[in-house]
């Protein structure tokens, strides 16, 4: 999606100078050439997780779907594993609503997934939703943010008792650490594939690239690698990964 996409190159430090390049060309001919790559770089990605998801997945794969957003990859997952049951958290009302009527028979949830349990403010993007968080960070500097309130869960302590993922995909604008500490003892004990963003966002919560190592590899037993297949990364490689990449994958 463009709001990913253009989020992404915030959280990777290359919004600002798309945004100077774009300044500073013809306008017309910025835009195509801007909206061009955009589409490329939303295209890459979104095949090579698509991949990985059919790669992983069965009939009846449980899938958990954190930030589903308007549904792009969870409508894969659906597509993919049509027996399992899928859950889907969503914070904003509006994505929220969206997803209940496109999909009826995911179990879709109205919460931020986080560390703690109860209610957060949220930081609503009313111009760009896709850029929406638990805390703003550096975006577009025509950025329209309102605070909203929004309940907030723990995974270990929100999934249904049994319940067993195959794959859970994280994409929460830099709070991936809070999602997964609050996910430890599901991923550490089913070690599901983990679809993942992490970029320069993570900072707004004070989050490295090594403490989301720590996380995921040192504390849940998963091997990371990018969405080109290189890796498994150690914890300095994968730093140096994140600064010109921004989706991720884990597993055992």
């Amino acid at each position: 999606m463009r709001d990913e996409a253009r989020r992404a190159l915030d959280g990777v430090g290359l919004g600002r100078p798309a945004r100077w390049v774009w300044g500073r060309r013809p306008a017309a001919a910025a835009r195509r050439r801007f909206a061009a790559w955009l589409e490329e770089a939303d295209r890459r990605d979104n095949e090579r997780m698509r991949l990985v998801i059919a790669a992983t997945v069965n009939e009846s794969s449980n899938c958990v779907d954190i930030g589903a957003a308007t549904g792009d990859l969870l409508a894969d997952i659906v597509r993919l594993a049509p027996r399992g049951h899928h859950i889907a958290y969503e914070p904003l009302p509006g994505f929220f609503a969206a997803l209940g009527e496109r999909f009826p028979q995911v179990d879709a949830r109205n919460a931020a997934v986080s560390d703690t349990a109860g209610e957060a403010d949220f930081m609503h993007v009313s111009n760009a939703p896709g850029w929406s968080g638990l805390r703003a960070y550096d975006i577009q500097v025509e950025a329209r943010l309102e605070t909203i309130t929004v309940p907030s869960v723990r995974l270990d302590d929100d999934l249904p008792a049994g319940y067993v993922p195959t794959l859970i995909k994280i994409d929460v604008n830099g709070a991936e650490a809070l999602t997964v500490r609050g996910a430890e003892r599901t991923i550490a004990t089913h070690r599901p594939v983990v679809l993942f963003e992490h970029g320069q966002a993570a900072a707004a919560y004070g989050t490295t690239p090594n403490a989301m190592f720590d996380l995921l590899s040192r504390r849940c037993g998963l091997r990371i690698f990018d969405l080109q297949g290189q890796g498994p990364f150690d914890a300095e490689e994968f730093t140096l990964a994140t600064r010109t990449r921004w989706n991720f994958m884990a597993r055992p």
